[in-house]
This record gives structure tokens, C-alpha cells and sequence, in this order.
């Protein structure tokens, strides 16, 4: 399923999320109602498992059509056991937009528990179960958007924090370093207090807060190195990374690319000349294709990928929008041919792994 473009994708732990919000709020409609039947206790379980559902794809819809507004690609919304992700393929270019595109998830999470609170008021005689069904997925809606503004990075509330340090700072890295820090801050306070409610207290609920803590840390260390790269790679230039590299002739017998280049030289693609124009790219994966007994047969031009079938990237762009045209690629390897902007001629070739070699310097 697609909603403006943007892939709707439900990971099959989502139905422990229906699971466990259908249990406890079937519990909280039996404590209320101790003589409630047992088709009651299963309607309300179910109701409130699928409105917690669509009340997180409206929260991740919120972040993904502001995203939209502001020139993001959104990828696909993933909902899962931990609630969902909007997949953007770049991070906000402006602490403004990146104020607005997390603060409207909790902000919609708040609207929406408000609507299904404001029918308890209403003067209509209404069932107790549907009464309770407004009531739990109310409150929880609200706890969804309470939860989700924690200053842990990078969920929302830990974003909102990015976006004003980074307004005030008008330092990405820095603002992210200090967000990244109070977001790990928040995730070992979240796995002590899951300890304490586990040890102390023997509610098991408190392992999910542990588990919770753990992941959450890890996404904040990840993500601050993601952007430190990104960082990295956008004060970077083509032209200034590129490596002199062998070539091969078309006519030259594919055993020999084999004995004379791949074993002798640190390389692991090849480009390929043909009467003074480079025509092909040939990889190591292309040669791994040929059985041993046949690579006599062929020579590099036989199997050799056209230079046509690469992505043409110019030495002036950064290498961060260099990495985002090679992840892109539906077809390995990850290689751009490299030319000048003006005469459009062929300087080079670069790999994700160039790029990532460069990060290291």
C-alpha cells in the first residue's frame, strides 16, 4: 500500500504490538467491568489493538508528508514492535524544518487522543465497552506523544533538541553531538528504571523499558556517527579523492586481466579502453560469473559491463551526494563514472568504499 508515494510497510512484529495493547486494555475493561463477558473482553482487545496501529501510522504520516512539504524524500513508513519509522533518504537541511517535521508526530498523537477523549463528554448514551475503548486509546495516544518528545535523540523529542541547538549553534555535528549525548543520558535511565520495575517491583513489564533503553542507545550513537559522515562527505570533492587506476584493453584475453591485474594490483574492478575511450567497467563479481574451466574463452570485452549502464556523477559534486547516487543503485557494483562539467570528459571512477576510505583521512 502506498499514501502520497510513500510505501506502507507492516513488519509482522506489529501484531505483538496488537497483542499486548489488546491484553492490557481487555485487563483495564475487566477491572472495571468484573462480569464482562468474554466476547466484551475480546472486542474491546481487538478495537484498541487496531486503533493503536493506525494511530502510529498517523503519527509516522505526520513526519512524512511535513517531510514532503520540505523537499525530503520519504522512502516507506515502517511499522514494527517498537512502534514505526518514517524513512527519510536525508536528514533536514534546516533546524526549522527539522523543528517541524518532529514536533508535528506528537502533535498529531495529541490531536487524535484529544478527538477520542472529547466523545466521553458528549451527550450520548453510549455502551461501556466503546466508552472504555475511547477512553484507553485516548490516554494512550497521549502517552504515545508524551513519550515520543523525551529529549532522547533520535526520537522526537530528542530532535526538537537537535533542531534548537543546531539553530543556536549553527553547528549540525556539535547540536548533534550534545543530543546524541542527553538521548543515551535518557536510554540508561530508561533501562535502570526498567530494572527497578522488573527487580523491585516484579512487573515484567519493566524488561520491555530495558530493552527499550539498550535500543534507543544504540540509535543515538548511530546516528551521531551518521551525520558526522555525512558531515565529512559533504566537505568533500570528487575530484580531489579520485585514484589513478589501471586499465584494461577490450581485445586482452580474460586469463590474463586475471594473472597480470586482479592477482598483481590492489584492484577490484577494472575500467575498460578501447581504441583510447573508456567503454566498460570490468568487476572482480563479473569474472567470479565464468566457470575457471571456461575463462579462456572470453576476453575482458565479452564480459565487461558498458560504461552506459553506470550512474555519471562530476568532480565538482560533493561526496556525500556522491554516496547517496551509489546506495541508490538497483544494480551492483556501486561505481559512478566521473566527468568534467564543462567538456564532459572521463577523469575517473569512484566506489562507496573510496568514499568511506576518505572518511578515515
Amino acid at each position: 500500500m502506498k499514501i502520497k508515494g510513500i510505501k506502507i510497510k507492516l513488519h509482522f512484529s506489529t501484531l505483538l504490538i496488537v497483542a499486548l495493547v489488546g491484553f492490557y486494555s481487555a485487563t483495564f475493561y475487566s477491572s472495571l467491568i468484573p462480569d464482562a463477558s468474554i466476547w466484551e473482553l475480546i472486542l474491546v482487545g481487538v478495537i484498541n489493538g487496531i486503533i493503536i496501529i493506525f494511530s502510529i501510522l498517523i503519527h509516522e504520516l505526520s513526519h512524512s508528508l511535513m517531510a514532503l512539504r520540505y523537499g525530503l524524500k520519504v522512502s516507506e513508513i515502517e511499522l514494527n514492535l517498537f512502534g514505526g519509522v518514517s524513512k527519510m533518504e536525508e536528514e533536514p537541511k534546516t533546524p526549522k524544518s527539522e523543528f517541524k517535521i518532529s514536533i508535528v508526530g506528537p502533535l498529531s498523537s495529541f490531536i487524535l487522543g484529544a478527538l477520542l477523549l472529547i466523545f466521553l463528554f458528549l451527550p450520548i448514551p453510549l455502551p461501556a465497552f466503546v466508552l472504555v475503548i475511547l477512553f484507553y486509546s485516548g490516554i494512550t495516544n497521549i502517552g504515545l506523544g508524551i513519550f515520543n518528545l523525551l529529549p532522547a535523540f533520535p526520537m522526537d523529542g530528542g530532535r526538537v533538541l537537535r533542531s534548537f541547538l543546531w539553530s543556536r549553534k549553527k553547528d549540525l555535528l556539535s547540536a548533534t553531538k550534545v543530543a546524541s549525548k542527553v538521548g543515551i543520558f535518557f536510554s540508561y535511565s530508561l533501562v535502570v528504571l526498567g530494572f527497578i520495575q522488573w527487580i523491585f517491583l516484579g512487573d515484567f513489564g519493566g524488561m520491555w523499558l530495558i530493552l527499550m533503553g539498550f535500543i534507543l542507545s544504540s540509535a543515538a550513537r548511530r546516528s551521531y556517527y551518521q551525520t558526522k559522515s555525512e558531515v565529512k562527505l559533504s566537505n568533500i570533492i570528487v575530484r580531489d579523492i579520485l585514484a589513478q587506476k589501471f586499465v584494461l584493453p577490450y581485445e586482452l584475453p580474460l586469463i590474463d586481466a586475471i594473472k597480470y591485474y586482479f592477482m598483481a594490483f590492489n584492484q577490484y574492478y577494472f575500467p575498460v579502453v578501447d581504441a583510447g575511450e573508456f567503454v566498460g567497467i570490468l568487476h572482480l563479481d563479473d569474472i567470479k560469473q565464468i566457470p575457471i574451466e571456461k575463462q579462456t574463452e572470453f576476453i575482458v570485452g565479452d564480459i565487461a559491463k558498458k560504461i552506459s549502464e553506470f550512474p555519471i556523477v562530476f568532480d565538482e559534486e560533493s561526496g556525500k551526494d556522491v554516496m547517496k547516487i551509489l546506495t541508490q543503485m538497483d544494480k551492483k557494483p556501486n561505481i559512478a563514472v566521473v566527468k568534467e562539467r564543462y567538456d564532459q570528459n572521463i577523469i575517473g571512477f569512484i566506489d562507496e568504499t573510496e568514499l568511506i576510505n576518505a572518511l578515515k583521512l
